[in-house]
């Protein structure tokens, strides 16, 4: 009887294990499976927008380094977020007329603040905390434009002196609203506010050294369930207009094989579609399972695996 109850006992713990066992299999097998580096040989490289600085570091060494003659950058909204000095603001015109409750998070140094302006009607005038706080205003009108000014400080202060870390309208981040944003200087020059990731991608790699008249962004748009499938839509429609056959995507480590048949499904089979897995340090081939964020990115990336097939099967219902 023993001896039957101990035998029942190990089934049991192989049918326990056998999971296990099968999940471990999968995960040691998906790193070398997902980061993959297939160039096509085509001197076009397409840079993911939404990548870390140091990814970004290395896709401009590579553009650089590697001959490419042309660089896309692509990207989705990113989160309104701005660092302003003195005096310095953001101007965001709106794509049309917003309306809504007005919501604003801003924290600074000591004796700074800010001015939220709707349109020519000052809604805030806040002096702000170190700690990130989330102030309200209500717009009179649906707001054409939404300027936020840091207060000029009487004391010399050589850097930022808050930091805006969201502005909305309704609910809405204004950068899916809005149909420019502009940086303002405290001696009143502009340039661009860059409002999706794909164009602050582009600013990172001039300020690498990739000369801009190599780079054009491809920004989605809107508010896409699927930013990485919004990025290769996106550029599928610009390589059509640039009658792009063959290109390279820079993306981080494990995300290459999903981006790279997502692109491929944007492009069509006629594209010759190459990819190269950037440097992630939280993710290697040898560090993932040493930490959370690399347990979390590993696992993201297999259970999205099958993101475009399911994109395909749902164009075609």
């Amino acid at each position: 009887m023993h001896s039957k109850r101990k035998a029942r006992r190990n089934v049991y713990r192989w049918v326990a294990a056998g999971p296990l066992l099968a999940l471990l299999a999968v995960l040691l097998w998906a790193w070398p499976y997902m980061a993959i580096t297939e160039p096509s040989g085509a001197k076009v490289l397409v840079v993911e927008g939404w990548m870390d600085p140091p990814a970004l570091e290395e896709a401009a060494r590579m553009a650089l380094d590697s001959g490419y003659s042309k660089v896309y950058t692509t990207g989705t909204v990113r989160p309104f977020a701005h660092y302003l000095g003195p005096g310095e603001a953001v101007v965001t015109r709106m794509a049309m007329p917003a309306k809504g409750n007005l919501a604003v998070d801003v924290s600074g140094i000591d004796g700074a603040g800010f001015l939220l302006i709707a349109d020519n009607d000052t809604v805030l005038d806040q002096a702000v905390t170190a700690e990130p706080t989330l102030y309200h205003a209500v717009a009179p009108h649906p707001v054409d434009s939404l300027r936020i000014q840091a207060w000029p400080m009487h004391s010399r202060v050589t850097g930022p002196e808050i930091f805006v870390r969201i502005l909305e309208v309704g609910g809405w981040n204004v950068n899916v609203l809005q149909r420019d944003s502009r940086y303002i200087h405290a001696d009143g020059k502009a340039e661009p506010a860059p409002s999706t990731f794909a164009h602050s991608a582009m600013d990172a790699l001039v300020r690498m050294g990739v000369p801009a008249d190599r780079i054009t962004a491809v920004p989605a748009y809107g508010d896409p369930r699927s930013r990485s499938w919004g990025n290769a839509h996106a550029f599928g429609i610009q390589a059509a207009k640039d009658g792009i056959t063959a290109f390279d995507v820079a993306t981080t480590g494990v995300h290459a094989r999903r981006s790279r048949n997502l692109f491929r499904l944007a492009c069509g089979e006629q594209t010759n579609v190459g990819v190269i897995a950037l440097t992630d340090p939280y993710c290697t081939r040898s560090n993932w399972w040493k930490s959370r964020r690399g347990w979390g990115t590993l696992l993201k990336e297999v259970f999205g695996a099958g993101e475009a097939q399911a994109v395909e099967v749902k164009k075609w219902r």
